[in-house]
C-alpha cells in the first residue's frame, strides 16, 4: 500500500513538472504582441481607471494617443485599435472589453464602413487569398490577450466560419509552436511578467512623413452607400451597446487621404450616428492636419497627426463629456508615469532622429530649441513637405518666398522664433542659448555665434562645409547643446554622409 501511494506521489509529481513545461512553453512560443498592447488594460481597467476607450482599425491605433490626451488633459483612456480591424471585430472588442471595465465614454471610428461581409476569412468571392490571410493574421492582435471563456468563443464563432482556423484563436498554441527560431529575450521574460510596454496605453506612434499626398473627388453632396452594409449593422450594434449601458458613445472618421468611396463611407457613418442621436466627428474636411506634415503614409498619421488629432478629441471630450482631470490624483501614477514617459521620449526623438523629414516633425513638438539652416542652392527650397514642415514650426510663409540661404531659431521656452534669409542678418535675438547673432558672409561661410561666446561659430566646420542643411538641437531651458545635425541633399533626398 505504502508502495502504491509513493508511486501515485510520483506519478502526480511527473504530471505536475510536464503540465508546468507544456504551459511555460505556450507562453514562451505565444506571439507577445497582444499581451504586450493589452496588459496595461487588463491593470488599468482591474484599477477603475478607464474613463474612455478608443476603438477602431489601424487609423485609431496610429493616430490616437492616450499618453498625450492625459498629458494635456488629465482624461485616462485606452486605445483598443487593431490593424485591419473591420467593424465586427471592433465590436466583439468593445464587448470584450466591457467585460472588465465600464468607461464613461467610447469613441468609435467608422473607417471600413462599407465592409460587406461578415467571417474575416471568406471576405467577398474575389478577395485575393493573401489579403484574407493578412486579416486573419492581424485579428491575433485583437484576439489573443482575451481569456479562453463562452465569451471569446461566440466572438471568434461570429468572426470566422472555418472551425480549424478558429482553434487558431481558441487555442493559439496550435499556431504558435513553430516559433522556436523566433524566439527573444523578451519572449522568455513573458514567464516572469517583466514584459516593458511602451507606455503609450494601446497606441503605437509612426514617425514617417508623407511626401506624395493624395487628394480624391468628392462625392455628390449627402451621397450615401448604395446599400446597407456588414459594416454599418455592427456599429448600429456598438451604439445600441453602450447606450444600453449608459455609456456616452462618440462616432468619428479619422483624417487620411481619403478615396472618394471613403468620403461616401464617412457620410454615411454621420447617417447612422443621426439615426441614434449620437454625435459624429468626420475629421476628413475640417483641416485638422496638413496632409504634407502629418501622414505616416496615406492611409496613416504620424506622430505629428496623433498629437494634432488626440488634441482636438481632448478638447471635444473638455467641451461635452464632464471627464475628470485626473493628473497628479492619487490612484493614477502610472498615467502620470506614462505621460512623462511620453513627453521624455518625444524629446529624446527630436534630437536624435536622422532622417530629415522626421526631424522636422519632432521639432514641430517644441520640446527642445532648434536652430534650421538652409544654405541656397539646396533641395528643400522645391521641397514642398519640408517647406510645410518648417512653416509648421515658424507659423510664417517666409520658407517660400526665399532661394536661400535661410535660417530659423526656435526658442521653444520663450515661444519666440526668429528667421532670416537672403541677405537678412539677426542681431542679438534672446534665446536659452545665449544672445544669438546671425550674419551671412558668403556661401560656405555664415555666422552664428552666441555674445557670450562669440569665438563658437555653430555653421561652420570644415567636416561639413558642402552640407546644405544644420538642425541644431538644444535644451530649451539650460541652452545646453544636444545634437548637432549636418544633411546633404541630392534633389528632394537627403543623407547625412
Amino acid at each position: 500500500m505504502k508502495k502504491r501511494i509513493i508511486n501515485l506521489i510520483r506519478i502526480a509529481l511527473f504530471a505536475a513538472v510536464v503540465t508546468v513545461c507544456i504551459v511555460a512553453a505556450a507562453v514562451v512560443v505565444r506571439r507577445k504582441e497582444s499581451a504586450d498592447k493589452y496588459s496595461d488594460f487588463f491593470t488599468q481597467a482591474k484599477e477603475g481607471n478607464i474613463d474612455v476607450l478608443f476603438m477602431g482599425s489601424s487609423h485609431v491605433i496610429n493616430g490616437i494617443n492616450p499618453a498625450s490626451l492625459y498629458h494635456d488633459y488629465g482624461f485616462t483612456s485606452y486605445n483598443m485599435g487593431g490593424h485591419g480591424s473591420v467593424m465586427q471585430a471592433t465590436y466583439w472588442e468593445l464587448i470584450e472589453a466591457l467585460d472588465h471595465c465600464t468607461p464613461k465614454w467610447v469613441v468609435v471610428d467608422a473607417y471600413m464602413l462599407e465592409k460587406n461581409y461578415q467571417y474575416l476569412d471568406v471576405m467577398n468571392e474575389n478577395t485575393p487569398q493573401e489579403d484574407i490571410d493578412s486579416s486573419i493574421d492581424q485579428l491575433h492582435l485583437n484576439m489573443d490577450c482575451w481569456p479562453l471563456n463562452r465569451l471569446k468563443l461566440a466572438a471568434v464563432s461570429d468572426l470566422i466560419e472555418d472551425k480549424e482556423i478558429r482553434k487558431e484563436f481558441l487555442f493559439d498554441f496550435i499556431v504558435y509552436h513553430s516559433r522556436w527560431n523566433e524566439l527573444t529575450k523578451e519572449d522568455y521574460s513573458a514567464l516572469t511578467g517583466n514584459n516593458e510596454t511602451s507606455g503609450l496605453l494601446g497606441a503605437e506612434l509612426r514617425y514617417d512623413v508623407e511626401i506624395k499626398p493624395s487628394v480624391s473627388p468628392d462625392p455628390e453632396e449627402g451621397q450615401l452607400l448604395a446599400e446597407h452594409t456588414v459594416g454599418q449593422e455592427y456599429l448600429m450594434k456598438i451604439i445600441d451597446e453602450c447606450q444600453r449601458r449608459g455609456i456616452g458613445v462618440l462616432v468619428t472618421y479619422l483624417p487620411f487621404c481619403p478615396t472618394t468611396d471613403d468620403k461616401i463611407a464617412a457620410n454615411s457613418a454621420g447617417a447612422v450616428a443621426g439615426m441614434y442621436d449620437v454625435p459624429y466627428i468626420n475629421m476628413l474636411n475640417l483641416g485638422i492636419i496638413d496632409l504634407y506634415t502629418d501622414l505616416n503614409d496615406t492611409g496613416h498619421l504620424n506622430a505629428s497627426g496623433a498629437r494634432k488629432v488626440t488634441d482636438y478629441i481632448g478638447n471635444w471630450l473638455l467641451e461635452n463629456a464632464d471627464l475628470t482631470d485626473h493628473r497628479g490624483e492619487a490612484g493614477y501614477e502610472y498615467y502620470d508615469e506614462c505621460a512623462h514617459k511620453y513627453a521624455e521620449d518625444m524629446r529624446s526623438l527630436s534630437s536624435s532622429a536622422d532622417d530629415l523629414y522626421t526631424h522636422l516633425e519632432m521639432l514641430s513638438f517644441g520640446n527642445v530649441g532648434s536652430v534650421v539652416y538652409f544654405n541656397q542652392g539646396s533641395g528643400a527650397f522645391t521641397d514642398e513637405s519640408v517647406r510645410e514642415l518648417v512653416s509648421q514650426i515658424s507659423g510664417t510663409d517666409k520658407i517660400r518666398n526665399t532661394d536661400g540661404p535661410y535660417i530659423m531659431i526656435n526658442d521653444a521656452a520663450s515661444g519666440n522664433v526668429y528667421e532670416a534669409c537672403g541677405d537678412e542678418a539677426l542681431d542679438g535675438v534672446a534665446t536659452a542659448m545665449g544672445s544669438m547673432v546671425y550674419q551671412p558672409v558668403e556661401q560656405r561661410f555664415r555666422l552664428l555665434y552666441a555674445r557670450e561666446n562669440e569665438e563658437l561659430n555653430y555653421l561652420y566646420d570644415d567636416d561639413h562645409i558642402w552640407y546644405d542643411i544644420q538642425i541644431i538641437t538644444y535644451d530649451k531651458n539650460s541652452g545646453e547643446v544636444l545634437s548637432h545635425k549636418y544633411y546633404r541633399s541630392y534633389g528632394n533626398n537627403y543623407r547625412q554622409d
